[in-house]
């Protein structure tokens, strides 16, 4: 759909179409009137563009997964108020906008873009349409992206203030007086608008200039995740704030669970139904994974905000110069955690088996056989998403590593980087001891790949078109897996989440698995699958696991043992040699405070009925 390349106002909207007789003999180009927006359904559209035009992405500088155990930002930026807990109401950090790059989802952007949802339902009725459908699709559509900014409103502050009428600076008294309403009533609220949207939006698009618009798989999928997030522990368990979970409801929360159950396989049905489907366009499972998040409008994505290549001005983000690794003149950014590359399971040979990943046990680390590295032989899913030592990038592979040179054959190297003695260390291009860039190195030792364009010529500004992903089908059966799991349906749980480790690469989960440790793996899975996405910040939160992040975050740094022989640990010289090195970079904080966000100190002090959350 072509409304990434329109302006969001309506004068500019109106130049676009200056083609139209009609419209200019109606008025002047240089003053279209509120009243000529609403009797004309071609500038209403142009309206309804600039609201698709005004939906955030998460690709700013400082990405939300370096404020949760995914990646590590190298220069910090907004991300240390979550991390090390000094958040307060006046500095939000990144979690209020991007920090970087644009106002990205700001507390004020989104309230815009419904304030402008609320415009166009107060006028959409009266205006004069010869087409009643397209009308009633437009409905649907401003109603789903109100939603989605609701959405995205609600699961960082909790329950807001649901407003459905258009005020103007002469409703001051009005506006004063709001407050703010239960989480249980924003849910309701969300999900019957969303209901509504469903029946207003098509299944799909016949005009190819209509890609990207929302569907009824779209609003389906919205649902499902509000319904999922709805039923989790934070807004269940030990609430005694209506504004942040259920108080005194009349449903349960495994009533919450069986309505999220249903609404995740309504948004498969409904998905499968409209052509969607799991992408699986390559044989390489790797390549699938990658090509999700390249491959526009591929059949996985049920909704994404829209973005074009540098030369036509709506590329989203600078995202390949921002965090491509510094042997190519990159900003080395959002850094992916050694913990969080260590939770990538490894596979058997023959891949029917998968195991937790472990340095101490995974004896290819300091013996390697074949010429293989502790990152072969894992999950797929790893070699799309990470670049890590040796990986294969633009024109050529990475470095990594830090290098031990062996002053002759040292048959006596214990298989520990501590007992190094007697050598010279030199460097990789991409690490920190590279002269060139060293202020943009990793921090952690391995560099971003999901989302990276490989093409890329670094600092050229010159970036290819991508869309932010903000539904796709795999959150779906992920979605249906956790909400089965927690009904009790450990079959249908299974099955679910088999259908994504399987387009993975991965196998089945155990026939056997249940209860709790069938919830962890299906946790697990969406940690891997849906990395850097932004899921795993709230993921964490609503499943009340806040504290398992306050413990040391650790990089690690990769020494390799080599001198034009090469030295294997059992006296004959024929590879080079692994040698880890793990040490701490950040000490996180964890503070129950942090499940959720403090309203901004402005907005508090402008109407003092909003309540504060607790905490702060």
């Amino acid at each position: 759909m072509k409304y990434n390349k329109l302006i969001g106002t309506i004068l500019c909207a109106c130049c676009m179409m200056s083609c139209n007789d009609d419209l200019l003999n109606k008025t002047s180009l240089t003053s279209i009137t509120e009243d000529a927006v609403w009797t004309d359904p071609e500038l209403i559209q142009a309206f309804v563009n600039a609201r698709y035009n005004q939906v955030g992405h998460g690709w700013t500088e400082s990405w939300m997964s370096s404020c949760i155990d995914e990646t590590a930002l190298t220069w910090s930026r907004g991300c240390e108020q979550i991390n090390l807990g000094t958040i307060t109401s006046s500095d939000i950090g990144r979690m209020n906008g991007g920090w970087y790059g644009w106002d990205n989802r700001a507390w004020n952007t989104e309230w815009a873009n419904i304030q402008n949802c609320n415009l166009f339902f107060q006028n959409v009725d009266n205006a004069t349409f010869t087409d009643e459908d397209w009308r009633t699709r437009m409905k649907g559509e401003v109603r789903f992206i109100r939603v989605l900014m609701y959405h995205d409103l609600t699961r960082r502050w909790g329950g807001l203030p649901i407003i459905t009428d258009y005020y103007t600076l002469s409703d001051e008294k009005a506006i004063l007086n709001v407050k703010r309403d239960s989480y249980e009533d924003c849910v309701n609220w969300m999900v019957a608008q969303l209901d509504s949207a469903a029946t207003e939006l098509p299944g799909s698009y016949s005009d190819a200039d209509d890609n990207g618009r929302a569907t009824q798989a779209a609003a389906l999928a919205l649902k499902s995740r509000i319904l999922l997030y709805a039923a989790s522990d934070l807004m269940n368990v030990d609430v005694d704030n209506e504004l942040v979970g259920y108080v005194g409801s009349s449903e349960t929360q495994a009533e919450r669970w069986s309505k999220a159950a249903v609404a995740a396989q309504e948004a498969i049905d409904n998905a499968l139904e409209n052509g969607f489907a799991l992408y699986k366009k390559y044989s390489d499972p790797a390549e699938n994974y990658k090509n999700i998040f390249m491959d526009r409008l591929n059949s996985e994505v049920l909704f994404a905000r829209q973005g074009t290549s540098s030369a036509d001005e709506e590329n989203l983000s600078y995202l390949d110069q921002s965090n491509s690794p510094s042997g190519y003149n990159g900003w080395g950014g959002n850094c992916p955690m050694e913990s969080f590359v260590d939770a990538f399971e490894c596979l058997s040979a023959d891949g029917t088996t998968a195991t937790d990943f472990s340095w101490e046990n995974f004896k290819d680390t300091f013996n390697i056989a074949g010429g293989a590295t502790p990152w072969d032989h894992r999950d797929p899913r790893l070699k799309a998403t990470v670049l890590y030592d040796g990986a294969a990038w633009s024109s050529r592979n990475m470095e990594l590593f830090y290098a031990a040179y062996i002053n002759g054959k040292d048959t006596t190297i214990c298989s520990t980087w501590k007992s190094l003695s007697g050598v010279t260390i030199g460097s990789g291009k991409d690490t920190d001891r590279y002269p060139t860039n060293s202020w943009n190195s990793s921090l952690t030792g391995y560099n971003v790949k999901k989302f990276m364009d490989e093409d890329y010529v670094s600092d050229s500004w010159n970036f290819s078109a991508r869309d932010w992903i903000w539904l796709r089908l795999g959150e779906q059966y992920l979605n249906l897996a956790e909400a089965l799991c927690e009904t009790g349906d450990y079959q249908g749980a299974r099955n679910a989440l088999d259908a994504i480790r399987n387009r993975a690469g991965m196998p089945d989960v155990a026939a056997s698995m249940s209860g709790e440790t069938l919830l962890n793996k299906i946790r697990h899975e969406r940690r891997i699958e849906l990395c850097f996405e932004e899921h795993r910040y709230f993921d964490v939160r609503r499943w009340k696991l806040g504290s398992t992040l306050a413990v040391p975050n650790t990089k690690i740094d990769i020494y390799k043992l080599y001198n034009n022989d090469k030295f294997d640990g059992t006296g004959n010289i024929t590879g080079y040699l692994y040698l880890p090195k793990h040490s701490v970079i950040e000490t996180r904080v964890w503070n129950d405070k942090l499940y959720w966000l403090p309203i901004p100190y402005s907005e508090i002090t402008k109407n003092p009925n909003l309540i504060q959350n607790p905490g702060y």
